[in-house]
């Protein structure tokens, strides 16, 4: 009996969720594409009329051709109070800042009531890097992504970082799981539950948040610590699970954690020195030596810069509200001052003088690591009951059959007021 009484319940909220979108343009279907603890993400379509009534939403479209759009929905009635009036703001706040960047999900409106927020976002289609890691680990056969294929993600990521940074915002929560792709193929960084915006660079934040697998050990020791700098540890992490298709340090318990980082990440043969000097240099156990974007970015591992990736920010992105300020009408800011730099000479590894590129990197064999399949996932699901819910795509539901290469993240237990 309860659980026909919670199922009527279910279907009275969703009948009225589907009222209240309806009045706003958008119409909502039952396909649920992701969930959280407080909220509930849909596919839905965006109206005509709706549309004409929002350009921003319009000139997106218009470049995908397609109506289609995600919807997340949150129930702020139930939600605690802390979610409510610090996290959930923050979050539409992070997304308007970093309006537009063709690597960040972008949020289209907000809307709500009494019971329920409304956040209308761009739609991924393809599902999140960490099903794409799996996915093609299986194909090959041999855990990970190819190398040329990681730069080329990677870049992206570098980009949609180093756009966030520079709209005064870190992320808090780098991690596969919130790395979308779309049906071209492009990076989406998603899920800024925990990001947080300060006019000032070097300020200190102290809120102890994330995922295990992914977080500083900074952050880990419950001290006070830089954004940008915990951020670049987590793209090591990222940048380490793509090329290897595992994590580096595998531990459910933060002091265990811990003693793994301090021994540093263990690579498989056949990756190419310059992929391990640049994680390494980014799984620096002191924040100050680990490289910022800028010197990721020239990083010899990460050169050439691809060229698409400007060419896309400029021309593939749809065109501006002209009431809105155009952030990507150009690279950000670190990434112009790296083009310059690269096109002055060659620059330095961010953990030493660069070498002159090989012309040919060594590539991974399909049996040379054959033996890392089928590893199994190291925590299960959340205990922090704050964590905002990440937006998932249609696909981003899929197993991919008999091999489980890269673990999801365990995240941390307790947050602090920051």
């Amino acid at each position: 009996m309860k659980g026909n009484s919670r199922r009527k319940l279910d279907q009275r909220t969703f009948m009225a969720q589907v009222r209240e979108c309806r009045d706003k343009g958008y119409l909502l279907s039952p396909k649920k594409i992701g969930s959280g603890a407080f909220s509930k993400v849909y596919l839905a379509y965006a109206t005509q009329e709706r549309m004409q009534h929002n350009p921003r939403l319009a000139s997106d479209l218009r470049g995908k051709r397609h109506s289609m759009v995600a919807i997340k929905i949150v129930s702020t009635a139930e939600a605690p109070v802390e979610f409510a009036q610090k996290f959930l703001p923050r979050e539409i706040s992070s997304l308007n800042a970093t309006y537009k960047h063709l690597n960040v999900v972008q949020l289209y409106e907000t809307y709500h009531n009494s019971q329920r927020a409304y956040l209308v976002l761009e739609l991924a289609g393809r599902g999140d890097l960490l099903e794409h890691i799996n996915t093609v680990s299986e194909h090959r056969r041999c855990p990970g992504l190819e190398e040329k294929e990681a730069h080329r993600l990677f870049w992206q990521l570098v980009s949609a970082v180093a756009h966030c940074h520079s709209a005064g915002v870190v992320h808090r929560d780098l991690k596969c799981e919130n790395i979308l792709l779309d049906d071209q193929g492009f990076l989406k960084l998603t899920d800024f539950g925990f990001a947080n915006q300060s006019a000032l660079k070097n300020a200190l934040l102290s809120t102890f948040c994330g995922s295990v697998a992914y977080t500083a050990p900074e952050i880990l020791m419950s001290q006070k610590y830089n954004g940008e700098r915990a951020d670049m540890w987590s793209l090591g992490v990222i940048l380490y699970a793509m090329v290897t298709g595992k994590l580096p340090f595998k531990e459910r318990r933060p002091h265990r954690m811990l003693l793994l980082m301090r021994r540093g990440p263990a690579f498989p043969p056949g990756l190419s020195p310059e992929c391990q000097d640049l994680i390494r240099a980014l799984l620096q156990l002191r924040p100050c030596a680990r490289p910022d974007l800028p010197q990721v970015a020239a990083h010899r591992w990460m050169l050439p810069a691809p060229p698409a990736l400007f060419r896309s920010a400029l021309g593939a992105a749809p065109a501006d509200n002209p009431a809105e300020p155009r952030e990507d009408s150009e690279p950000t800011r670190p990434l112009r001052q790296l083009r310059r730099q690269q096109q002055q000479g060659t620059p330095k590894s961010a953990s030493g003088p660069a070498p002159p590129p090989p012309e040919a990197r060594p590539s991974r064999g399909a049996g040379s690591a054959s033996a890392g399949l089928g590893l199994q996932s190291i925590a299960k699901a959340s205990p922090l009951r704050h964590r905002p819910p990440s937006l998932c795509s249609p696909s981003a539901l899929r197993s991919a059959p008999g091999h489980r290469l890269v673990s999801r993240g365990q995240w941390v237990d307790r947050v602090e007021a920051t």
